[in-house]
């Protein structure tokens, strides 16, 4: 506004000047008008430069917002949000199965031989059950395990006998240790329920009669994670030989160090790792250099690594679909239809990708390399844009072309990453 304002003027007083004002004082007004335009310039100049910051300060927040943090961090609150439950008329309501005659253990009864208010007889009388599904009580078990120990004359040392249930050859004053069903309850709880140690301690105590220290668990958990780890690493190398792994990361945290939980599954296998780093190193770690599979995965940087330049991939469409979706929230006449094309082709490839079972394979090869070309045509490096921002995401669509539509051809594979971040 002022700006506006010191134009104004100088445009008023070089109106006055036209009308008679003496030589030398029009020549040292105009001096000044233009020292006061040079300043003008270079206002706007700072003014344009702040606002070109300012802009660019906005995107890097609108994409900090969109990274995953850690879990649970943020919530997105919903204008209206739906009612809790089940929706009317969603799903068959069946009854609770009734115990089988051999499954029920006591039977009681409460009679009724007249009213309870007045004491007269009763007539019409009928029977009525109610089962009622119960814990027993629960008491430790307790087993002892007698073994023996003696010198071998012959191979010059002492043995001990072992039973092949027994988890530790610890004695005396050690003599007594935890069982594997409750080692392996203990460990459920606090990591698939996140319970603390703490409340490990009371809940095995209160229910089942087990005192146990909270470090007497969290060592007994360690050492189920060295028994565990040739099993971890079973999986990783079925992993290794899968046709698909879906991978996603999310926000951790170590202590008060900031980490990483990775995830790499498919619809038979899932491993988990814990990572400080966020890099593609963390892929070829788990998965190979040498893995021949499909990587489902978003767009983050990391699965762009040179690393991988030769894998096969498939970026994740829903991803897509999402950033399409507010971008065509976002503009207005012409500058939406890129967005509205790109999310309609998308569309059609979900919907060839559900019907090909039923589909001769002539006619889904055709179907699909028409989407194919439309698809080309759309993101074509010769196009011109109006819009700067679907210039940017036709550019990242040219980047990963060859990774858009993979899921049409791989039976197993699927469009979007959902499996990763569920």
């Amino acid at each position: 506004m002022a700006t506006c304002g010191i134009i104004s003027a100088v445009v008023i007083e070089a109106c006055a000047f036209s009308n008679g004002i003496p030589i030398d004082s029009r020549d040292r007004r105009i001096a000044e008008l233009e020292a006061q335009l040079r300043e003008c310039d270079r206002l706007i100049a700072a003014l344009q430069e702040k606002v070109q910051h300012l802009e660019e300060e906005l995107e890097k927040t609108k994409r900090a917002g969109k990274r995953q943090a850690t879990p649970f961090a943020r919530k997105k609150r919903v204008g209206k949000p739906k009612r809790p439950g089940r929706e009317k008329g969603q799903g068959k309501f069946s009854y609770r199965r009734k115990p089988a005659p051999e499954e029920v253990k006591e039977t009681k009864e409460a009679p009724l031989d007249c009213c309870p208010e007045c004491g007269g007889s009763l007539t019409e009388r009928k029977a009525h059950e109610q089962f009622a599904v119960d814990i027993p009580p629960v008491e430790p078990e307790i087993t002892r395990y007698v073994t023996y120990s003696g010198y071998c004359s012959c191979c010059q040392q002492r043995v001990r006998s072992r039973h092949p249930e027994q988890i530790s050859d610890a004695t005396g004053a050690a003599g007594v240790v935890v069982g594997p069903r409750a080692k392996a309850l203990a460990a459920d709880v606090k990591h698939r329920f996140g319970l603390s140690y703490g409340k490990v301690c009371g809940l095995l105590s209160d229910a089942f009669g087990l005192h146990v220290s909270r470090g007497g668990w969290c060592q007994a958990d360690g050492r189920l994670a060295d028994q565990a780890q040739p099993v971890y690493e079973g999986l990783v190398e079925t992993l290794r030989e899968s046709a698909v792994v879906h991978v996603d990361e999310t926000g951790w945290r170590i202590g008060t160090l900031s980490a990483w939980l990775w995830v790499f599954t498919n619809r038979e296998t899932t491993v988990y790792t814990i990572r400080r780093s966020r890099g593609h190193g963390v892929v070829v770690d788990i998965l190979g250099a040498e893995f021949a599979g499909v990587l489902n995965s978003d767009c983050f940087l990391a699965y762009d690594a040179k690393a991988l330049d030769n894998w096969l991939k498939q970026k994740c469409v829903g991803h897509s679909s999402r950033n399409l979706s507010e971008m065509e929230a976002g503009k207005t006449r012409g500058a939406v239809r890129f967005a509205r094309n790109v999310t309609a082709l998308l569309r059609e490839a979900l919907r060839l990708k559900a019907e090909k079972p039923e589909l001769p394979g002539e006619t889904f090869t055709e179907q699909a390399a028409v989407l194919e070309e439309r698809l080309d045509q759309l993101i074509h490096e010769r196009r011109q844009f109006t819009d700067p921002d679907d210039a940017r995401f036709a550019k990242r669509l040219r980047k990963h072309r060859e990774h858009l539509l993979r899921f049409l051809y791989v039976d197993e594979m699927d469009a979007t990453n959902n499996r990763a971040e569920r």
